[in-house]
Order: structure tokens, then C-alpha cells, then sequence
């Protein structure tokens, strides 16, 4: 059966014919399609199909008016072209379609004045809840969405002024763990490459990075260290000076997998094999650490996992209930091809004394 017959004119379903239809009462159609109250699965299929057998689309407008929600989030970060955001907007537009809400993505550029915009935009009530990974410690701004009654929450950042809203990822133990691998394996003039400071998870992951290198009695050398890395193109340029200058470092930490790759492209311009002549190790894991050869060693940022948890932090907060505390997300190290192990004694001191703890 259909709604429409072939020449009859348009008509648009309602829920009174996917009620007529299915055989279903209007209420049990609603919950049904609401998501609210108990209806039995096979009941819920059969619903679904006649929605889609008679084209019935439900007016958002309508159910905005009557409930005051405009079932859209937003996602607000700093650059879309870092493949880790483009993974994060994947999955919180993922688990945000599980509870009938559309995600909008809004990408800063990393301007503070850009992602002022969004802010003011958004508190004239276009979304329910905002995600945002501010650009800077600067978040004055983002807390006027709470007056606005927009419920919302910082993405991998702590503020200490509202730690109730933020989901940080341990970006310092990240930083610690992917510089303590390279120490295992005997490396001593370790590099490390960072985007902008004004981005704290680059702060936490440099100070991981230097509690491993000292509990090794090892000095960090800024001299085989680049920072302010945000321009990839002058980043390029920056690791192939640092690869062919007198300090050249025996292995690095980039901490990003854009900037892994950078020092990839160097490396083969350079001459430089990895891992034989250059040890490199990355962070997020991203699909594009697969897509190199040698595969890189790169720490697992969790993502997909912090993105479930923001979600479900947002959704009790619209429906007026306490959300649970979040706690800090830990990563851990995916080991690939792009370390040169190594039999030195420094290294098997380690792991001896590691088999003794």
C-alpha cells in the first residue's frame, strides 16, 4: 500500500497515515519515532518501514516549537585540515545521530575572533549544546553560553575555573610514553617537533616528552626541537633544515601525525632512510599512519572515545539531568615500522630493569 497513487496530487504524510498504515496507534508511532517510551523492536521496524514505504518526514520545525529544542549540536575546532578533528567530527556526528540530533561543524581557523563569531552566533539558540575545542586558553567567551541556557563542553582542554565541562585527554602521559619508547630502544639525541604553544595539548605532550628524557638522566636539546610548527609548508622547510644541520637528531617526536609526515617527505628529500637513518614516532594514530611506508609508530589519541562520552554529557544535560563525572581519557602507544630497535646496552639495561619491577 502507498499514500499516493500515480496521478493523484502531492500530499504530505503524516504521522496519522503511518499510524493508518502500520496498523499502529498514533502513540505508539510517536514513541516509535521519538525515541521515548517502550515500543518492541519488531514493532519499531515495521513502523520504520512503512515511514520509508510512504515518505513521511517529520516537521522539525513544528517539534522545535512545541519542545524548544532544535535537536542540532554544534562542533566548533580549530582546523579542519588535522586529520585528528576530521575523525572527531566522524564520530561525535556518529553518536549524536543515535539520539536524533544533526551536528554542525564550524572550523575557527585558529582565530580566537573566528571562533568569538560562532559563539555569539550559537547563543541565539541555533543548537541545543555545543562541543568546541577552544584555539587558545582563552574561554571567557565560550562561557556566555551558559546564560544562554546552550548546555556545552571543552574537547581535550582543562580549565581549572570549570573542570566540570571538560573532557581532557592525557596528553602529557602520551607525550611521556612515545619519548620513553624511543629511550628503550637507545636513542640519546632525540628531536621533537610541535605545533603552537597557545595550544596546551602541545604544552602537556613537550613537558611528557621532558619527564621522560630527565627519568633517563638524559637533557633535552631545544636546539634539535621545533616549535610554532602551524604552517606545514614553513614546517617542511624547518625539518629539513634541522635534518641536515650539525645536530641532527637520531630519532624524533612529532607531536602530531601532520607533522610525522612532514618529517617523512624530509627525510626522502634529505636521503634519509627510516627507520634505518631516522627513527620517527607520531601521535593520534591517524589512518594516514598506515599510508606511509614504513608504517609510523604513533600514539592512539582516544577519539572515538572521548567523542561518546561528550555526547552523553551534552544529552543529560538537555534533558535536565546531572551528568556523570568525566574523567581524563588515556591513549596508548601503536607500535609499527618506524622505530629502529635496537640491542645497545642502554637499551637492554632498561628493559631489564623494567622486567624487575
Amino acid at each position: 500500500m502507498t499514500l499516493r497513487q500515480i496521478g493523484e496530487p502531492f500530499t504530505m504524510a503524516t504521522i496519522k497515515d503511518v499510524a493508518r498504515v502500520s496498523g499502529y496507534s498514533v502513540c505508539t508511532v510517536s514513541k516509535a519515532l521519538s525515541g521515548k517510551g517502550y515500543v518492541k523492536d519488531s514493532t519499531k521496524e515495521k513502523i520504520l518501514q512503512v515511514v520509508d514505504q510512504i515518505g513521511y518526514q517529520r516537521n522539525h520545525l513544528a517539534v522545535s516549537l512545541k519542545t524548544g529544542r532544535t535537536r542540532a549540536l554544534a562542533l566548533i575546532v580549530p582546523d579542519v585540515m588535522n586529520v585528528y578533528f576530521s575523525r572527531l567530527q566522524k564520530y561525535v556526528d556518529y553518536y549524536g545521530s543515535q539520539f536524533g540530533y544533526m551536528v554542525y561543524l564550524c572550523n575557527t581557523n585558529n582565530s580566537l575572533e573566528r571562533e568569538r563569531s560562532y559563539v555569539r552566533n550559537l547563543s541565539e539558540g541555533r543548537v541545543d549544546g555545543v562541543l568546541i575545542t577552544p584555539c587558545t586558553p582563552e574561554h571567557d567567551h565560550i562561557r556566555k553560553l551558559r546564560q544562554a541556557g546552550i548546555p556545552y563542553i571543552y574537547m581535550n582542554r582543562y580549565f581549572e575555573d570549570e573542570p566540570e565541562r571538560c573532557l581532557p585527554l592525557n596528553n602529557g602521559k602520551g607525550g611521556y610514553e612515545c619519548v620513553s619508547y624511543l629511550v628503550r630502544n637507545g636513542f640519546r639525541r632525540i628531536g621533537g617537533i610541535f605545533q603552537s604553544f597557545s595550544n596546551t595539548s602541545f604544552v602537556e605532550r613537550y613537558q611528557g616528552m621532558k619527564e621522560a628524557l630527565e627519568e633517563a638522566g638524559l637533557c633535552l636539546d631545544e636546539g634539535m626541537c621545533l616549535f610554532d610548527m602551524d604552517d606545514l609548508d614553513n614546517a617542511h622547510l624547518k625539518i629539513r633544515s634541522l635534518l641536515t644541520g650539525g645536530k641532527r637528531p637520531e630519532a624524533i617526536f612529532a607531536a602530531n601525525d601532520m607533522l610525522a609526515l612532514s618529517v617523512y617527505q624530509a627525510a626522502y628529500e634529505c636521503g634519509l632512510r627510516i627507520p634505518d637513518d631516522l627513527s620517527v614516532v607520531g601521535y593520534d594514530n591517524s589512518y594516514m599512519s598506515d599510508k606511509v611506508a614504513p608504517k609510523l609508530t604513533s600514539y592512539y589519541s582516544p577519539v572515538r572515545e572521548s567523542a561518546e562520552a561528550a555526547i552523553r554529557y551534552l544529552m543529560a544535560e538537555i534533558d535536565g539531568r546531572v551528568p556523570e563525572k568525566m574523567n581524563m581519557l588515556d591513549g596508548w602507544l601503536v607500535e609499527k615500522g618506524s622505530v629502529r630497535k635496537s640491542n645497545n646496552r642502554l637499551a637492554a639495561g632498561m628493559r631489564l630493569i623494567e622486567g624487575t619491577g
